[in-house]
C-alpha cells in the first residue's frame, strides 16, 4: 500500500460528519498481508532507558505520524519492530516519537493519548514493541512541526551525540508538505518544515548531518533547496513509498556496526539497503545540500540559453514533450534528468543549449547526488528515475504554494514555468 495522504481522505470525510472514533469501522479496509498485529499498538514499559552516554556518535531520531491509516494498518508497529530487531547501542542512540490510531478488537478506532517517545531497545519480539517510554507528550499533534522541535531538542539533552540523524515518517506530497495528521487535520508545509529544521540545527549546534523522509514524493528540488541551511544530507524517494517504508533493520544495523560512518555514507546505505528491499516500483537518492547553490546556478544557465535559442524554447514548452516526461505520484512531478535529455534531442549539435544542459546533468548526478537508484514498476509507471524531481505543471501554476518556497526566489525556474505555459498558449 503506498503512502500518498489522500489514502486518509475517508478517515477526514468521517470525522467531518461528526462521527466518533467509536462510530467509525474499518473492518472494511484492506490489511496488508504482512502487517504486524493491529489490535495492540506500541505498548509502554515500565522499565527504565538505560542511562545516557557522555556522547555517541550517533543520535538516530524518528519522528513517527501514525494517526492515520499508515497506524491503522500497523505499519509503524511493524517499523518499530523493526528497529527493535537492532537496538540503541553504547555508540548509537535510537529514539522514536510516536502517534498513533489503531483498531481495536471490534475494529474500531483507537486514539493513543498523546504522543510518546520510546528509546529503541533490542529484543527478540516480533509482534510487540517492547522499547520503554522515556516520555509521554500530551501535545499529540503530529501534523505541527513544533512538535518534531520539542522532540529532537528533548532527545539532544539527554543523549548528546556527535552526528544527528532526523527521519520524518508518515505521507509525504512533494512540494505540498509532509506528516498529515487526520485528527488535527494539520500537516507541515515545507516552510515549516524548513524553520523546524533550522531550529534543531541551532540546539546541536551544527547541521543535523542527515535528513529523511519516510515518506512519498519528498525528493524534490524546491523541497532539498529548503533545507539547505540545516542539513547537510538529504535522503528521500521522488516516487511513492510502499506503506512498509525503509527496512529498518538492515540500515540501523549497517550503522551500529560502523557508527563512525559519515552522512553520506549512511545516506548511501539507505538508498541501497532500500533499493534491494524492494524489487519494483522504488526509488530513492541521497543529495548532499551543499550543492544545491551551485545547482540552481548551472539550472537558470540552462534556462538562460534555452530562452536565447527559440527553437529548443519551443521544443522544451511543446505539451507533447512535457507530458512524455517521467513523473512520479503527481503528474506535476516529474524528473529533472529526464526533461533535460527530451528537450536535448531538439537542439543542434554544438549549440549553447546542448553545452549548458550537460553541464547541469553532470553536475546533478556527479555533484548533487550522492547515490541513486530506481526499480520501475511492472506497469512501467514511469520510465526514469534520476534522483530529482522537479515541480513543473502543465498549465495551472499553484503560486500560493510554489512561491513560498525559497527555491521560488531565489532560482529562475517559476519564471521559466510561466514564459512555458505562456507558449504553450499561444
Amino acid at each position: 500500500m503506498k503512502r500518498s495522504w489522500m489514502m486518509t481522505l475517508a478517515v477526514l470525510a468521517a470525522m467531518s460528519m461528526g462521527l466518533s472514533a467509536q462510530d467509525l469501522q474499518f473492518g472494511a479496509l484492506p490489511v496488508p498481508s504482512a502487517a504486524v498485529p493491529q489490535a495492540s499498538g506500541p505498548a509502554p514499559v515500565n522499565a527504565a532507558a538505560p542511562a545516557p552516554a557522555a556522547q555517541r556518535e550517533w543520535l538516530v531520531l524518528v519522528f513517527m505520524n501514525g494517526v492515520n491509516n499508515l497506524g491503522i494498518w500497523g505499519c509503524l508497529t511493524n517499523n518499530l519492530n523493526q528497529m527493535e530487531a537492532v537496538g540503541s547501542t553504547d555508540k548509537v542512540a535510537i529514539l522514536a516519537e510516536y502517534g498513533l490510531l489503531s483498531a481495536g478488537d471490534a475494529q474500531s478506532l483507537q486514539f493513543q493519548q498523546g504522543a510518546k517517545t520510546v528509546y529503541i531497545k533490542r529484543d527478540a519480539d516480533t509482534n510487540r514493541v517492547t522499547s520503554p517510554v522515556v516520555y509521554t507528550s500530551n501535545f499529540s499533534d503530529m501534523g505541527n512541526a513544533d512538535n518534531l522541535v520539542l522532540f529532537a531538542k528533548r532527545a539532544l539533552r539527554l543523549y548528546p551525540a556527535k552526528k544527528l540523524a532526523v527521519i520524518v515518517w508518515n505521507h509525504g506530497a512533494g512540494r505540498l508538505g509532509i506528516s498529515f495528521d487526520d485528527v488535527s487535520k494539520n500537516y507541515m508545509r515545507v516552510d515549516d518544515l524548513g524553520r523546524a529544521m533550522g531550529q534543531i540545527a541551532q540546539a546541536a549546534g551544527h547541521k543535523v548531518d542527515l535528513f529523511a523522509t519516510d515518506a512519498c514524493l519528498m525528493q524534490m528540488a524546491s523541497v532539498a533547496y529548503e533545507l539547505r541551511n540545516s542539513v547537510n544530507v538529504i535522503v528521500g524517494s521522488e516516487e511513492t513509498v510502499p506503506g512498509d517504508g525503509y527496512p529498518y533493520t538492515p540500515i540501523l544495523a549497517s550503522l551500529t556496526a560502523d557508527p563512525g560512518m559519515g552522512p553520506e555514507q549512511l545516506g548511501s546505505v539507505m538508498v541501497d539497503d532500500y533499493l534491494a528491499n524492494y524489487n519494483t516500483d522504488a526509488t530513492l537518492s541521497a543529495l548532499r545540500t551543499a550543492a544545491l547553490p551551485a545547482f540552481v546556478r548551472a539550472l537558470d544557465n540552462w534556462i538562460d540559453a534555452l530562452k536565447a535559442d527559440p527553437k529548443a524554447f519551443a521544443a522544451a514548452a511543446d505539451p507533447a514533450l512535457g507530458s512524455s516526461v517521467s513523473h512520479f505520484g503527481y503528474e506535476d512531478s516529474k524528473d529533472l534528468v529526464d526533461y533535460i535529455d527530451r528537450v536535448d534531442a531538439s537542439p543542434a549539435a554544438g549549440s549553447q543549449v546542448k553545452a549548458a544542459g550537460a553541464a547541469l546533468k553532470n553536475f546533478i548526478e556527479n555533484a548533487l547526488l550522492i547515490r541513486y537508484g530506481a526499480r520501475p514498476a511492472a506497469d512501467d509507471t514511469y520510465t526514469a528515475a534520476n534522483g530529482l524531481a522537479i515541480y513543473m505543471p502543465d498549465l495551472r501554476y499553484d503560486s500560493s504554494n510554489y512561491e513560498s518556497l525559497s527555491f521560488s526566489g531565489d532560482s529562475e525556474w517559476g519564471d521559466f514555468l510561466l514564459a512555458l505555459m505562456q507558449k504553450r498558449l499561444n
